[in-house]
């Protein structure tokens, strides 16, 4: 995700990872979670506050990047 979106936070806990993605005065743009699931991994995607510095067309193009 760092190669394809700038200001990118992670962190790992048991069986998932987060990423906040953009930056604006109230924290992050987007929350992504990564789960492992027995077939592969399920992400999952929320809005966190109304921030145009990561729009949603292009986090698509870089989840779509980053799981081909």
């Amino acid at each position: 995700m760092r190669a394809h979106l700038s200001s990118v936070n992670e962190r790992a806990g048991a069986g998932y990872t987060e990423l906040d993605i953009g930056r604006s005065s109230n924290g992050y743009a987007w929350l992504v979670t990564l789960t492992s699931t027995g077939s592969g991994s399920n992400v999952r995607v929320e809005k966190a506050v109304e921030d145009d510095s990561v729009s949603e067309p292009e986090l698509r193009f870089a989840i779509a990047r980053c799981t081909t």
